[in-house]
């Protein structure tokens, strides 16, 4: 009879030290993580609107290390974040300074599928906000050399150049994104699939360049600097193979 109390109070025990050791998984909630990471006390976010120009605006400077990876671990709604937690970086991930960002308010972790080789992160500053955010609206229109276009290659997994447009191809490619019309509900007409996507890069000469998506359905090209803008259909000779001069 003693053994048999012994057993029962042992089982009563153990889950309670599960609980005390792995209080991540206190719970049984699908949680939807933001991309982010935390470092050295501070918490960033992933970037979408911006990537590194070229492999050459990350520095060697290794800032800090992904610890721990929460997402498909922590089922606990209250888990508390630590430095070194990100939501989808893999644990052993090193984060990376940018050039032109000594405070480390924009940082990197090398993502071979991404423009520029790397995903950014910018910091949230005391009230919560991100540090740096860019925008269609924010383009230096004067200031971009060249305007990268961008296609996802299934073969390769990853988002490879397709074109870049210089002088006065750029130029006109910025004139007919400005002609774009407000669509207010537009709904992509597409059948078989998904819209196809380019991603447009403004280079400007800076470590970091402004990004955005453009898409192309059935009918029309069109993208969403606020609001859906239907683009003039000139916009596709830019974004469909050169065919060979005979």
């Amino acid at each position: 009879m003693v053994w048999r109390l012994l057993l029962c109070l042992l089982l009563l025990v153990l889950p309670a030290c599960n609980a005390k050791t792995d209080p991540w998984k206190t719970g049984n909630a699908i949680i939807d993580w933001v991309d982010f990471v935390k470092l050295n006390g501070k918490n960033y976010n992933g970037v979408y609107e911006a990537v590194a120009a070229s492999p050459d605006a990350v520095t060697d400077e290794v800032v800090g290390t992904v610890k721990f990876r929460v997402e498909g671990a922590v089922t606990n709604p209250s888990y508390a974040i630590k430095d070194g937690d990100a939501a989808i970086l893999q644990e052993g991930t090193r984060l990376y300074a940018v050039k032109g960002y000594p405070d480390h308010s924009l940082i990197a972790a090398k993502a071979d599928n991404q423009v520029g080789g790397y995903k950014l992160y910018s910091a949230k500053n005391a009230e919560g906000k991100l540090t740096h955010t860019w925008s269609y609206k924010d383009v230096p229109a004067g200031r971009v050399t060249r305007i990268d276009v961008y296609v996802y290659s299934k073969q390769a997994g990853a988002w490879q150049r397709f074109r870049s447009l210089e002088r006065a191809d750029s130029g006109l490619f910025m004139e007919l994104l400005g002609h774009g019309q407000k669509k207010e509900n537009y709904r992509p007409v597409v059948n078989g699939g998904d819209p196809n996507e380019y991603r447009i890069v403004f280079q400007t000469g800076e470590p970091v360049a402004h990004k955005q998506s453009l898409f192309r359905d059935d009918n029309n090209y069109y993208f969403h600097p606020s609001n859906t803008e239907v683009l003039p259909e000139e916009i596709g000779r830019f974004l469909t193979p050169r065919m060979p001069q005979s």
